[in-house]
């Protein structure tokens, strides 16, 4: 499976729902990099750093995320999404496009960076 073939599969299988599936695609020693901003945000490093990603996440927001525009540029892919996070406490939301760079190492997903288009605008849904 080439890199965009990856991240295409790694997408389908989230937004199925198939976590499990979606762990698979990712080598052991995974990083990944959030905006110091939010809550969730820094490093997270190995499968369980993104599983604690994953609940620091939904302490504070939901999300729903349109179709992926998956991009190869050599050994990196780009996905940009566009994504809806509504808060869990208030119930605002807001709707920003996510940019997201991938590195593998052994044919597997080694690295993303995430850049949401709005930082603060997200934070914003959590003021009452």
């Amino acid at each position: 499976m080439g890199y965009v073939e990856v991240v295409t599969e790694l997408s389908a299988r989230f937004r199925s729902g198939d976590a499990a599936g979606a762990f698979a695609l990712f080598h052991p020693e995974i990083r990944i990099e959030q905006p110091a901003s939010l809550p969730h945000g820094g490093w997270h490093e190995g499968q369980d750093g993104v599983r604690q990603m994953g609940v620091l996440f939904g302490e504070h927001w939901t999300r729903t995320i349109d179709e992926p525009r998956i991009h190869g540029c050599g050994d990196i892919v780009v996905q940009v999404t566009t994504q809806t996070w509504t808060a869990t406490t208030t119930g605002r939301a807001a709707t920003v496009d996510v940019v997201e760079l991938f590195g593998f190492t052994d044919g597997l997903i080694s690295e993303i960076r995430v850049f949401q288009q709005d930082t603060h605008v997200l934070l914003g849904t959590l003021e009452r």
